[in-house]
């Protein structure tokens, strides 16, 4: 308002005129600088911030609400503002008077090593959302130097229409998880166990997957590998060879007659043939590694499931074939096993009894003449005389009696059926 002052009145009314110009109209403005300029750029290390000085300026001729945002955030990537280290989550208002300036630090964390993004930041007021201005920065994240090995494990030697088992072990120094893909030909067929590997800090990560040719020959075998962040490992190869075999081992238990009867094949026939005895009716370690690691089309279990438990059969059928020969005792077993696994025209047989110290003599007699050993006392089931015919047919002629314990009715039987009886020496 106006206060006037007069030396004196009139009796007249006073008239008083005010001339009013109108010299400005609302205006509203803002200016912002990133670094002392409209863009800038900075690199920073996986999960450290790159700074940068932000100006925010009311250019207006009034005080305004103005309001800084990172509009087009990339995912996996922060933006936080610091006024005087008290860290302000985007979008953040500011309240300035005309012409005043607020200097923030700007922190940006990028989302993965290697990553380069160009992220705009922008100031509006809130008055007159027409005004606004906006700046660029262009953030580089560093490659991560990460202590990196691999260790790629696979068979010596595959076995064609047999799975074996292979594994890769990372290292990585860092909480990560791999994806694994894994590239092989046609004849080469792999299962992975799992397509993600955990690895940490401290512990490494393993892979298992299973691997089974279909033909003879040698394969390369890729493991593509990348990081979560879909970054790539180095690929890691290697060949694998598979060869077609009839090579077999055979498993028994552990009692002396039957390691008697496996040993008398392995030993006096086929020395190729590896004998694994169970321990205490099981597989240990050692042995299931062996089994793994040979070149074996498949597996004799000798003994019916008192001396080889089905659950011992199961895990040699996830490795590879297997074929049981067993009967209800040693008796039946003894002639199974000749019928099945000795070659044509063998023309005698060690018989004994079940006596251990005397069937463990008869092994050697039977191994230094490559003949089976027969560990029987009793007379023949229906099973032995089908198995003793099918030998008849196929060569058999004689029996060596070595020891005694031997029934005088299976002697007669076998005698019966035309084959001439002698006494070893």
């Amino acid at each position: 308002g106006f206060v006037y002052f007069f030396d004196d009145t009139s009796s007249l009314p006073l008239l008083v005129e005010f001339e009013v110009e109108l010299t400005e109209q609302e205006s509203y403005g803002v200016s912002l600088s990133i670094n002392d300029a409209s863009s800038a750029s900075a690199t920073a290390d996986p999960d450290e911030p790159a700074e940068f000085e932000l100006m925010v300026r009311n250019a207006g001729l009034f005080k305004d609400v103005i309001s800084v945002d990172a509009p087009h955030l990339p995912p996996r990537w922060t933006a936080t503002l610091f006024d005087r280290e008290m860290p302000m989550n985007l979008p953040c208002n500011l309240t300035l008077a005309s012409g005043v300036i607020r200097v923030l630090e700007l922190n940006i964390v990028g989302g993965r090593a290697g990553d380069r993004q160009t992220i705009e930041i922008s100031a509006t007021s809130l008055s007159d959302p027409s005004k606004n201005a906006s700046v660029e920065a262009e953030i580089e994240i560093n490659q991560e130097i990460r202590a990196y090995e691999a260790v790629l494990e696979l068979p010596d030697l595959m076995v064609v229409n047999r799975t074996h088992t292979g594994s890769i072990k990372i290292k990585l120094n860092v909480d990560e998880k791999i994806s694994v893909r894994i590239e092989a030909p046609p004849d080469l067929l792999v299962m992975p166990q799992n397509q993600v590997i955990a690895v940490g800090k401290t512990k490494s990560g393993v892979g298992e997957f299973t691997l089974m040719a279909t033909r003879p020959g040698r394969f390369t075998i890729e493991l593509v590998l990348h990081d979560s962040y879909g970054i790539p490992l180095p690929t890691e190869r290697a060949e694998v060879f598979a060869t077609d075999t009839t090579k077999f081992a055979i498993v028994t238990g552990d009692g002396l007659l039957y390691r008697a009867l496996a040993l008398s094949y392995a030993e006096g026939v086929n020395d190729t043939v590896p004998v694994i005895t169970l321990t205490g009716g099981e597989l240990d370690e050692g042995d299931i590694e062996e089994l793994e690691d040979l070149p074996l089309a498949k597996v004799v279990i000798l003994g019916n499931e008192s001396v080889v438990p089905p659950d011992v059969e199961k895990l040699i059928e996830e490795m590879m074939p297997t074929e049981r020969i067993g009967g209800d005792d040693i008796c039946e077993t003894s002639w199974l096993f000749a019928s099945i696994l000795w070659p044509e025209n063998t023309e005698e047989v060690v018989l004994t009894g079940t006596d251990e110290v005397v069937a463990f003599a008869a092994y050697e007699k039977a191994k230094k003449i490559s003949a089976p050993l027969i560990i029987c006392s009793s007379p023949p089931s229906e099973t032995s005389v089908a198995a003793l015919e099918d030998m008849m047919d196929r060569g058999l002629s004689k029996v060596l009696i070595f020891g005694g314990g031997i029934d005088q009715a299976l002697i007669e039987a076998l005698k019966d059926a035309g084959l001439s009886i002698e006494e070893a020496t």
